[in-house]
């Protein structure tokens, strides 16, 4: 059975609108890297400057912000809830153990990440032994059309799935001219990607890199795994021996989530 990916927005659906208005206001400073100011978090939300006043002082009180001179930033509290959100997740666990003990993973950068609406979420990082990292920070999102990840993701999905996730797109995000133009093009790469059994972007999301992905077969949330490498290193026996691992990486995580132990 699948669900309905986009999440309720309306404070009409949610029993506690102040707690629904405090996590917005949270959201929309996590989205800017630099300070905001009551005024510009008022406008972004549509909400008069004394709600939003009201809930930047609780939430300072708590320490979820922190006032800087030109405005406000998340505070430390929401970091050491992150962190304590990702030791408790015992699958971050099995992909950091299982990654270390891969033969060829084990020297690269993988990355554990969840699908959520048309972005990915990424949950945990192994960085192997290469001198150069191309991995994303824990907790960043990108668009899933541009990923190996969100594209292993996105073909693992139910058809009606599928059709529910790509209707969130307006226009396809394009960070290079490799990525795809027309969700036609990308439909096609899905086509491919259920018959490889595995994704790939070649350097379309970043020149000069290149990321194999493999999805998860078991869990509720669509998750996958992927390597990221320097597209000057990529040859077909190191593909091989990456995608294979990836593989191996997949299926144990994916009998893991359903319950059962994979060791």
């Amino acid at each position: 059975m699948t669900t309905d990916p986009r999440p309720a927005t309306g404070i009409e659906s949610v029993t506690a609108p102040a707690v629904y208005r405090a996590v917005q206001v949270l959201e929309t400073m996590g989205n800017r890297r630099e300070s905001i100011t009551i005024t510009e978090i008022a406008i972004a939300l549509g909400l008069a400057k004394s709600s939003v006043s009201n809930l930047v002082t609780t939430l300072e009180a708590v320490g979820m912000v922190r006032r800087v001179s030109d405005g406000w930033v998340l505070g430390y509290k929401v970091l050491e809830l992150g962190h304590s959100m990702l030791a408790s997740t015992t699958l971050v666990a099995e992909f950091a153990r299982i990654s270390a003990s891969l033969p060829a993973l084990q020297y690269d950068t993988a990355l554990l990440a969840v699908l959520d609406g048309m972005e990915v979420v990424y949950l945990a990082r192994h960085d192997g032994t290469q001198p150069i990292r191309l991995a994303s920070d824990i907790g960043k999102r990108m668009p899933a059309s541009v990923t190996s990840l969100g594209k292993a993701m996105l073909a693992s999905l139910p058809e009606q799935e599928l059709e529910a996730r790509l209707a969130l797109l307006d226009v396809l995000p394009r960070p290079t001219k490799r990525a795809h133009r027309t969700t036609s093009e990308l439909r096609r790469d899905l086509d491919e990607i259920r018959d490889r059994g595995f994704a790939i972007d070649n350097e379309q999301n970043t020149i000069g890199v290149t990321c194999f992905a493999v999805a998860l077969r078991g869990p509720a949330q669509p998750t996958a795994v992927s390597t990221t490498l320097l597209t000057q290193r990529v040859r077909p026996d190191l593909q091989a021996r990456l995608v294979a691992d990836l593989g191996v990486l997949a299926r144990q995580l994916g009998t893991f989530a359903t319950g059962q132990d994979p060791r």
